[in-house]
């Protein structure tokens, strides 16, 4: 048996929490790789193996919004390349902190080394590499929509690496580690309450690495309140510096200070038009309106403005987004059960 797991069609507060196992130890050794490369798929591409014994073990659990779960493997290189982004329209955040071993990621923020209890973000929405050596690490996912209304810069986290001495990294990760540790006797219910701490944990480690500018606990109880106005008011074409700053009682200049970071207040608006606008291309209650239309939605009164604008923030067209989007959705159709921990990935929104 290469995986097992524990699904409930009806959710049971007292029954085993949902666990995933996969070793490709119990495979076949000439169908090892071919195997990992089919169930990574719903996360990396993967470029290449460099050991010549290939292994790879991953213990995962799932509970409401809440996945994680431990990985070994040997030395591999991974993508998420644009055209895997587009084709997936995942949309969550994966957190790895690295135990043993390393891994070299690179992203927009260029080229860093993890080890030693770092942690990775990888945002599913944002292309990045990575080469490993052998490496066990223990990893969290959870779903953007869940995290961000936490997080004071939700948008830039790509890449970003937690030092593993930093003290909110490491008891972020001693929470993870424990939590994993306990899985293992703790029903559906137990794990379920355990939500709650765990995104505190998460968005406090996060947002306790942020860069000076935004260190000041000033700066950040006004911006986190401020942004989500923004995000609650996106499809109000009339929204303005004026109408923000008047909401909470601050000057234009003082909001224009907090969005200099940003590219200003009408960047940050046409960026977060943009990212909602690629929900709905890829969203099936949306399948009627064409491309044109969904633009105009966003505020994107000219169709070649928004092309212009979507490629040179996702590297890549609407239309192709669109769609590979529309591609992946067939193939995940014909896949198996929806209880192992691939499939958890795939389906994870």
């Amino acid at each position: 048996m290469v995986a097992s797991s524990v699904n409930h069609d009806a959710f049971d507060e007292r029954a085993p929490i949902a666990r995933s196992v996969f070793d490709t130890s119990l495979l076949p050794e000439n169908s090892r790789i071919g195997i990992w490369r089919e169930t990574a798929a719903s996360v990396w591409e993967i470029s290449s193996i460099t050991d010549a014994s290939f292994f790879a073990t991953v213990d995962a659990y799932h509970a409401g919004e809440l996945m994680f779960g431990s990985v070994t493997t040997c030395a591999q290189k991974t993508e998420r390349t644009s055209a895997l982004i587009a084709g997936d329209s995942l949309d969550y955040y994966m957190m790895q902190f690295y135990v043993s071993g390393s891994r070299v990621a690179r992203s927009r923020r260029g080229e860093q080394v993890f080890a030693n209890g770092d942690m990775l973000m990888v945002d599913m929405t944002h292309a990045i590499e990575t080469e490993s050596t052998s490496y066990t690490s223990f990893d969290l996912v959870l779903p953007r929509r869940v995290l961000e209304p936490l997080l004071i810069d939700p948008d830039a986290l790509a890449g970003q690496r937690l030092v593993g001495q930093h003290p909110l990294t490491a008891l972020f990760r001693s929470h993870l580690m424990a939590l994993y540790h306990a899985a293992p006797f703790m029903t559906a219910g137990q794990a379920m309450a355990m939500q709650g701490p765990t995104l505190a944990m998460a968005s406090a480690a996060l947002n306790g690495n942020i860069d000076p500018e935004m260190a000041s606990s000033v700066r950040i109880a006004a911006w986190l309140p401020v942004r989500r106005f923004i995000e609650e008011h996106l499809r109000d074409m009339r929204l303005s510096v004026e109408q923000t700053a008047l909401e909470f009682g601050i000057s234009r200049a003082t909001l224009y200070r907090m969005m200099a970071r940003y590219g200003g207040f009408a960047n940050y608006l046409r960026q977060r038009r943009l990212h909602r606008s690629r929900d709905e291309l890829v969203d099936p209650s949306k399948v009627h309106f064409t491309i044109a239309e969904i633009a105009e939605r966003w505020g994107f009164a000219n169709a070649s403005t928004y092309s212009t604008a979507f490629r040179e923030l996702f590297d890549m067209t609407p239309r192709d987004f669109r769609q590979m989007a529309r591609g992946r959705g067939h193939r995940m159709k014909d896949m198996g059960s929806e209880s192992d921990w691939s499939r958890w990935l795939a389906a994870m929104r």
